[in-house]
């Protein structure tokens, strides 16, 4: 996953009834709108994102107990 158009956008996966896409954008919330335009979901809240890039850099993410 790979931004070469914008630098200012993060990268978000995108995840909804089993299928997962990657989108670019500000925040989470318009990752999430842009995605559910994309998958075709009848509700923008039905669709789960995660920040995978942040400025340019891979984003890790660990569980904690």
């Amino acid at each position: 996953m790979t931004n070469t158009d914008n630098n200012n956008l993060n990268g978000y996966k995108a995840f909804y009834k089993g299928k997962t896409l990657d989108v670019y954008a500000s925040t989470s919330i318009q990752a999430r709108d842009k995605a559910a335009r994309l998958f075709k979901a009848r509700k923008a809240y039905d669709v789960t994102v995660v920040l995978c890039e942040l400025a340019g850099s891979q984003v890790t993410h660990i569980a904690v107990d």
